[in-house]
């Protein structure tokens, strides 16, 4: 039997990325929808007639449903999901869960106390590509060395209800995948420098960071822009295996192994490479990952509810990236607490 959530937040980004993925997501059966908005509740309505449509979230953590959904105005994220857990709902939460590591811990200590699981949709580590890099490292006992992300994004301005500046905006909106995923492989930042660089036209946000792990021998660089005509993201890694990896917009993915095809030697060495790319069968909706991350979702209620484990850990990791960009946005880069 499908996981029955509720729904709170009826805007575009809901959508036109949750909703297809969560309709589609046979895990779960949307049950209600939760709207401030006059205008917006009755476009929920006459998109659900069965359903039932409400104007107060506290009316679906009233309810029966399962899990909630939350993808309202950031600003709000964190005290929703404080209250979807006292009311023992399991949460996903768009990112940014909020700009406060410390709160974030607090709806850790929670979830665990209440043996509920907390999920937030930062998706680039769920898209199909990036799980199969985890899955090389893993079969290969391999790590990260050296991880170099360069993405652009589109033009960011100011939005209703983030109360952030355009380039907080970037960073908790936008840049905040590269940061979440780099993160992810290095197995944590102990040091970052940082360098901004000035606007030369309205909406582009420009970054340059340098990431380190505690250990210091593992790094990751990102270049980050937004402003640009296209959404585009390349990622290459050095692996201690010595094998390279290399992603196309999660969409293409080429691993280069220690072996040649012919035996040869120094540069004009040929490339003995694996290949793997998302193809049309791919049944998500919108970017790569919102589809695995409501599945993954689903497969962490499923496993709390067998080992009386939530997995509290993962906020643990949004609080990381949550620092790693306050030391980011911060007048000079440098340790993270």
């Amino acid at each position: 039997m499908p996981l029955s959530i509720g729904a709170i937040g009826f805007g575009r980004h809901f959508r036109r990325s949750l909703l297809p993925n969560l309709l589609g997501c046979e895990r779960f059966a949307l049950s209600a929808v939760a709207e401030k908005d006059l205008a917006t509740r009755a476009e929920a309505t006459a998109c659900f007639p069965h359903l039932p449509v409400l104007n107060d979230a506290k009316e679906i953590f009233d309810s029966e449903v399962d899990a909630v959904l939350i993808s309202t105005h950031p600003a709000g994220h964190v005290e929703l999901t404080r209250a979807a857990l006292h009311a023992g709902k399991h949460v996903f939460v768009e990112k940014p869960l909020g700009t406060d590591p410390q709160a974030v811990r607090e709806l850790g200590v929670l979830a665990r106390r209440t043996n509920k699981v907390v999920a937030v949709g930062t998706m680039w580590r769920h898209a199909p590509a990036h799980r199969l890099v985890d899955q090389w490292l893993t079969e290969h006992q391999a790590t990260v060395r050296l991880l170099d992300i360069a993405v652009t994004f589109p033009a960011v301005y100011a939005r209703d209800g983030w109360d952030l500046g355009a380039e907080e905006l970037a960073f908790y909106d936008m840049f905040i995948h590269p940061i979440d995923w780099a993160r992810h492989l290095l197995g944590d930042v102990g040091h970052i420098d940082a360098v901004r660089l000035a606007a030369t036209r309205p909406g582009e946000v420009a970054t340059s960071l340098r990431l380190l792990n505690p250990a210091g021998d593992a790094a990751a660089t990102i270049n980050a822009a937004t402003g640009s005509h296209a959404y585009q993201v390349s990622a290459w890694l050095h692996t201690t295996t010595g094998d390279l990896i290399e992603v196309d917009t999660k969409d293409r993915l080429r691993v280069t192994t220690a072996p040649t095809w012919s035996g040869t030697e120094g540069s004009l060495r040929d490339r003995a490479t694996l290949g793997w790319e998302a193809g049309q069968l791919y049944r998500g909706w919108a970017r790569k990952g919102y589809a695995e991350e409501l599945a993954a979702f689903a497969d962490r209620i499923e496993s709390c509810t067998a080992t009386g484990d939530p997995e509290g850990d993962e906020l643990e990791g949004t609080a990381r990236t949550l620092e790693i960009i306050g030391r980011c946005l911060a007048p000079s880069g440098g340790a993270v607490a």
